[in-house]
């Protein structure tokens, strides 16, 4: 099950958990799982996540749930950010104003942490997903429809809004999902490679905030395309770092 990209057109106590690092070990239940971010990517200690919106995706469609398993953001960009010093330094409400490219979230899901999933189950799910999403309603239309929400205040919320998804696809050993949402008039796109890691479900989220005029312009698809292309790298690593 394939879809083409062409056809869906830290601040202040922000410290890598470990310096160069690009790994880490969590547990899921009782299952060990190491964590291994895309090349460039480094691990923030838990104390400076940012504030962002857990997401589960299950067959009821998707839901404000999960649990974070750990955060990851470009290495020169924070290292750059520390070196200049800043004293105040930046917090989650700054997160708006400051430009910290892709964020790599790796999540577990909630509904089915305690379950196995094997590769068949997972492209069922992708199956059901793919059902739900927004192929057929026009999904350029919806998001034009929120740039003038947002710029109207319809959306003017604190909470991640999940606009419209795409399923872009399942191809072992991840389903590939592209969601829009919004939060404090703020657009972002995320591409999700849902995965199975020794029967477990692990999604990684890699996202990027893209403004208006990128949106109008047309750039999306190449954000939308270099966000895959990073996801693919993530689930990938991921699989092999726990065969």
């Amino acid at each position: 099950m394939k879809r083409s990209l062409l056809c869906v057109a830290f601040f202040a106590g922000a410290v890598l958990a470990r310096d160069d690092a690009a790994a880490i070990e969590i547990a899921i239940a009782d299952t060990k799982i190491e964590l291994v971010a895309p090349t460039g990517y480094c691990p923030l200690d838990k104390s400076s996540w940012p504030e962002s919106q857990l997401i589960d995706f299950t067959s009821d469609g998707i839901k404000r749930q999960g649990e974070r398993l750990a955060y990851f953001v470009d290495c020169e960009r924070v290292r750059s950010g520390l070196d200049r010093g800043s004293s105040k330094g930046l917090g989650d409400k700054d997160l708006g104003a400051k430009d910290l490219g892709e964020i790599v979230d790796y999540q577990a899901s909630l509904q089915l942490r305690d379950q196995n999933v094997t590769s068949a189950r997972l492209e069922e799910l992708c199956t059901t997903l793919r059902k739900r999403d927004d192929s057929s309603k026009g999904w350029f239309e919806i998001v034009l429809e929120t740039i003038k929400g947002a710029v109207n205040g319809s959306y003017g919320g604190t909470e991640d809004s999940t606009v419209t998804y795409l399923v872009l696809g399942y191809e072992d050993p991840a389903c590939h999902v592209l969601r829009f949402s919004i939060r404090n008039r703020e657009k972002v796109y995320t591409v999700s490679a849902l995965t199975t890691i020794k029967s477990k479900l692990v999604t990684v989220h890699v996202s990027k905030k893209i403004g208006n005029m990128d949106l109008l312009k047309g750039n999306a698809e190449d954000v939308i395309k270099h966000l895959l292309a990073t996801s693919q790298e993530a689930a990938t690593a991921l699989v092999d770092a726990n065969q």
